[in-house]
This record gives structure tokens, sequence and C-alpha cells, in this order.
């Protein structure tokens, strides 16, 4: 009886968990401010200050809603700024996932003049019947690439392995901005870092987080073939 009643309290726990961290990791409502849904970056550092271990609520969070890159309302406004000061004029955003950065990006492009795509193969290890983002279109980012022509591809978490080199290489690539771990990690191919021109973006890696927690945070600017 004793160890049915640890499963069940154990099961509501999970269940209240679940709902909490769809409420906070979410889309947009209809009719909310671009950026509303966003929590803002002293909200994620109060949540992470009260973790007893950030890295494990960060993983958790991640399970229970799909997303890998947890940006702050912040985050969004400054990447647009980095991509005005560079004159981008078309961008890709990849694995795309459910949207919840594309929610915050389609309409910041369009005000900014900035063509834009969002795309995601649908074959992540989450598949949870959440809603999606009308922007994301199911594509692999290869094929987009040589039918969108980008200036600039984002890519948060790729998948571990996934060399990007074929895309860095493009003529029509002046940046590939890639979201996830340190040297690759668990995102990505290790080797891309040791081989491809590429340098580190403090300023784009504030005001964000990953699945694996704040201090294997990078944000990582790939030069590509039609760098300017």
């Amino acid at each position: 009886m004793e160890k049915n009643l640890a499963k069940l309290t154990t099961f509501r726990q999970h269940r209240q968990f679940l709902e909490w961290a769809r409420g906070l990791v979410r889309l947009p409502e209809p009719g909310e401010a671009p950026l509303a849904y966003l929590a803002p970056e002293a909200r994620w550092q109060e949540l992470l200050g009260r973790a007893p271990d950030p890295a494990v609520w960060l993983m958790a969070l991640s399970q229970a809603t799909g997303v890998y890159f947890f940006p702050s309302r912040e985050w969004p406004p400054r990447f647009l700024r980095f991509l005005r000061l560079l004159k981008i004029r078309r961008l890709l955003e990849a694995g795309a996932g459910r949207g919840y950065l594309t929610a915050a990006l389609a309409p910041l492009c369009t005000a900014a003049g900035i063509d834009f795509r969002a795309v995601d193969k649908g074959e992540g290890e989450f598949q949870s019947g959440l809603p999606a983002h009308p922007r994301v279109q199911r594509g692999d980012v290869f094929e987009a690439s040589r039918d969108f022509r980008p200036e600039v591809v984002l890519y948060a978490w790729p998948p571990p392995g996934q060399s990007l080199a074929g895309i860095c290489q493009t003529e029509f690539l002046h940046y590939l901005i890639l979201v996830g771990e340190v040297g690759g990690g668990a995102t990505g191919d290790p080797e891309d870092w040791r081989t491809l021109e590429h340098r580190q973006s403090s300023a784009l890696s504030r005001y964000g987080r990953g699945r694996t927690g704040q201090e294997q945070h990078r944000v990582t600017v790939f030069y590509g073939g039609g760098k300017k």
C-alpha cells in the first residue's frame, strides 16, 4: 500500500511539473505581443538560482517541453541587432522544432525587412503532440539552404555528429550561427570546430541557456563561403 501511495505521489508530482513547465516554455497566445511569451532573464535567473542542480532542472524542462535552447526575452532583439549590423536580408532557422524561437524571430524579421524561413525534419527524440508554430515547415536544412539561399543559418542544437561543413562552404552563406555546447559536445560534429573558421560570440551567448546547463552553453559563429 505504501509503495502504491509513493508511486501515486511521484506521478502527481510529475504531472504537476509537466503542467508548470509547459506553461513556462510555451508558444504565444493569439493576440499576445511578439515577445511576451518568453520569460525575461531575471525570471530565468530566479528559477535557476532556486534549483538544487540547474543542469538537471534544465534537462527535465527540455524533456517536458521538447525545447533544447531556452532564450530569455532579451535574446531575440539582440540577435536581430546582430543581423541588422551585418545587413543580412535572408535568415534560415534550422532544426526549429516546435517553433519556440521561431515565434519570436518571425515577427522581428518581418519588421526588419528580413526574409525568414524556419524548417525542421520532425525526427527529433521528442514526440508529444504539443502544438508547433505554423511558421515551421517540414524540411531538411541542406535542401532548404539550396532552395532559399540564406545569408545566415541559425541552428540551435543540431544532432550529435552532424557536420555542417556542407552548409558553411556554400557561396551564398555568410555565417552559420550554432547554439549548443562548447566545441561540439552533444551538438553537431566536434570536427567542425577543429577544421572550420569560427569564433565564440559572448554577446549572443548571453541571455540564453541549453538543455545541458549554462556552463556548457555557447553560441559559435562559423564563417560561410560567401562571408563579407
